[in-house]
Order: C-alpha cells, then sequence, then structure tokens
C-alpha cells in the first residue's frame, strides 16, 4: 500500500509541476509501477513532455481512451494531490517505486528458483541461469539510468586517455577475430598474445608491460595440445617477464561449449567473477555454438552471450575461419558465415602468407574503430614464435 501511494504522489507531482518529470527519467520506467495503469500514465506524460504538449489532471485524463486505461476518472486522481505532495520529492517518490520494483522482482524469482530445484527434471545449472538471465533483465531495465543524454560539453570534459589491457594494440572491450588458413599461426598468435602479456611483456615489441590477467576457453584444442605448443614460450617468458605465466594465465581446454545455452554462458561469468581477466580468448567461434553461423539470425545470439562477456571489462581474442570464394582480397579474410560477424568486432585481422618461410601479413578485413599499432607483417622468430617484420 506504501508503494502505490508513492505511485500516485509521482504522478500528482508530475502532473501539477511536469518540470520535475525530468528529474525522475533513468530512476523509475511504467514497468516498475505495482499499478499497471499508473505505469501507463508515466510514460505517457513524458511522451506528452516531449512533444511540447500541455501536461494537467484534465489532459491526462482526457488520453485514457487511447492510452487503454479503464476504470479510473478524474474525480479520483483529483484527490491524489492532496496538498501533502512535494512536487521537489519526485526523484525520492520515483526512488521509493523502483526499490519496490526491485523487492516484487526478487521475490518472484526466488519462487521460481524453489519451483524449478522442486523438479527433478530440471537441471539445477539450468534454474540458476534463468535466474541470472531474470536478475540481470531487472537490474539493466529502462529505470537503471542507462539512457540518460548528457550535454556533449560533459562528454567532451571526460578522460581521453586509454584504458589499455596491451599497449597499442587492445584496450578494455575490444573484440579481435583472428582468421586465416589452417596453418598459417593464428592459433600461435593469439597464445603469444596470452601468455607474454600475462608475463608483462608486450607480445609483439617485447619490452615490459603491467602483467594481464588471463582466461582463455579454448573449446578446440586440448590440454595435450596446449602443453606441446606454449612450453617453451611459456619457460622463456617466465625468464624474461616479471610474472609467471604458468600461473597467471587460467585455461580451460578441449570443451566444446554453447555459449547461447544460460548453462554454459553462466558458468563463463562464474570463471570471470573468481578470476577477474583482462584478457579473455574464447573460440573459435564455430565451436562455442551450437550449428553453424550462416546469418544474421543464426549470429545474434551467439554475438549478444559474447557482449555480455565483453561488458565485464575486458579485452577479447577470437579465432574464426576465412571466408572462401570472394574476388576481393580483403574480403577473402573475413569470417565465414554471416555479414554479421565482420561488422561486430572492434579489429578483424586476417593471416595471410607471403612466402614459403611462413611469414604473413595481417590483412585488415575490417577497419579499426579506433587506433591501434598493430604491425602491417608477422614474420617467423627465432625468439618468439611470431616477431613484427
Amino acid at each position: 500500500m506504501i508503494g502505490l501511494k508513492a505511485e500516485r504522489n509521482l504522478l500528482a507531482a508530475v502532473i501539477v509541476q511536469p518540470n520535475y518529470y525530468r528529474f525522475t527519467t533513468g530512476l523509475v520506467s511504467g514497468d516498475d509501477f505495482s499499478d499497471a495503469r499508473l505505469g501507463i500514465i508515466y510514460d505517457r506524460i513524458g511522451d506528452m513532455l516531449a512533444r511540447g504538449e500541455t501536461v494537467g489532471f484534465i489532459e491526462v485524463v482526457d488520453k485514457f481512451p487511447e492510452w487503454g486505461v479503464k476504470n479510473l476518472d478524474f474525480a479520483e486522481m483529483i484527490q491524489w494531490d492532496d496538498g501533502k505532495v512535494h512536487a521537489p520529492s519526485s526523484a525520492s517518490y520515483a526512488r521509493h517505486i523502483r526499490s519496490e520494483a526491485l523487492r516484487r522482482a526478487a521475490e518472484t524469482i526466488g519462487r521460481t528458483m524453489l519451483e524449478g530445484v522442486a523438479d527433478a527434471g530440471t537441471a539445477p545449472a539450468d534454474v540458476l541461469s534463468k535466474a541470472h538471465q531474470a536478475v540481470e533483465k531487472v537490474l539493466d531495465g529502462a529505470s537503471s539510468g542507462v539512457l540518460v543524454p548528457k550535454p556533449l560539453a560533459e562528454v567532451l570534459d571526460g578522460d581521453y586517455s586509454y584504458d589499455w589491457v596491451i599497449p597499442d594494440l587492445l584496450e578494455r572491450e575490444d573484440r579481435l577475430i583472428l582468421t586465416g588458413g589452417e596453418g598459417a599461426g593464428k592459433s600461435t598468435l593469439a597464445r603469444q598474445l596470452c601468455i607474454l602479456s600475462a608475463a608483462g611483456i608486450h607480445p609483439l615489441k617485447f619490452h615490459r608491460i603491467d602483467p594481464v590477467r588471463v582466461l582463455v576457453i579454448d573449446a578446440e584444442n586440448s590440454e595435450r595440445q596446449w602443453r606441446r605448443a606454449v612450453q617453451y614460450m611459456t619457460r622463456k617468458a617466465k625468464d624474461e617477464g616479471a610474472v609467471d605465466p604458468s600461473l597467471a594465465v587460467q585455461i580451460v581446454a578441449g570443451k566444446r561449449i554453447d555459449v547461447t545455452r544460460g548453462s554454459h554462458l553462466s558458468e563463463i561469468h562464474r570463471l570471470v567473477d573468481v578470476h577477474k581477466p583482462d584478457l579473455l580468448y574464447i573460440g573459435p567461434l564455430y565451436k562455442i555454438t551450437s550449428g553453424a553461423i550462416q546469418t544474421d539470425d543464426d549470429a545474434a545470439p551467439l554475438l549478444l552471450a559474447l557482449d555480455s562477456l565483453r561488458e565485464r571489462g575486458l579485452a577479447m581474442v577470437m579465432e574464426a575461419h576465412a571466408a572462401k570464394g570472394s574476388s576481393e582480397h580483403v574480403r577473402e579474410w573475413r569470417p565465414r558465415g554471416s555479414a554479421a560477424l565482420m561488422g561486430w568486432p572492434e579489429m578483424g585481422l586476417g593471416l595471410s602468407r607471403v612466402n614459403d618461410a611462413g611469414d604473413v601479413e595481417l590483412v585488415r578485413w575490417r577497419g579499426d574503430r579506433d587506433e591501434r599499432s598493430w604491425p602491417h607483417f608477422l614474420k617467423r622468430g627465432y625468439e618468439w614464435p611470431w616477431e613484427a617484420a
């Protein structure tokens, strides 16, 4: 009942003094109201103000047939303005409504979890995954303040510095997809990025950097293959770096996963919670989802799942098969399948062999969204597997 009183107070406040409506946007939305009719009224008042229309009790009530608001009239609404409603308290009313909405959502999620656990045919991991998704939906709803605009001047006054994970190569929330033919060395390059940066060594310039926490989710190669491929590089990085990468890199290898399944994605988020990586290697893309990625509809749930990891503030490195049959040199190295894979990452690099020694050109099959200093060529190195040419 207290929550309903706050809902009525908020509507009365913004109807009597509409200029206070702007102090409540971002704090609450119509979905947060326990009385759905009042939620509709709140959202539609915002639409009226956006169009420059006059807002008052008469004007609002006249819209009820258009909005589908029933069993509510002018006589009842005018009583909400009982002289005790304080328009400058609009933000406080809004926060109380949001708090009550979260309380109701928590109770609903709790009941759903109990019912799911009681059902012997439902896997506990799926119960937790659905609960996790429900919590995220509640916390990331329209009333979370995600879409609150700022003046351009405030944006320009912000921090211009880069939040590097690997200086000049990868910033937090960057998404890099590596492509190339079989044996071109894209997996070796991905491992070099992980192991050297974890040791505190720049993976292509080889000077000291701040050590990077690394999580590897390799759905294709086994632990045995990792042992054979990185033992020398790991030992050398330990000797020359600031940190032993064998202890700084956490790895899950040889496990086929489907990040579009809630239980699998939740498990990866749990690993991110525990290990707090700066850099996540995950892939290859065709091994972390079910079926092919031929269409945008195939790609959409995969990219949505990966973006939920990227939003944890880490940089991501992935591998994909290169496309075939294209007549354009650059386009030959874009990921095979849906065109959405080409437009999604911040960077796309294809390893194109240029000689019998195995040296490669790093072909940008999509333009960098921001300035990065990836070399144009890599050569097979003596000290490290790949060196900038």
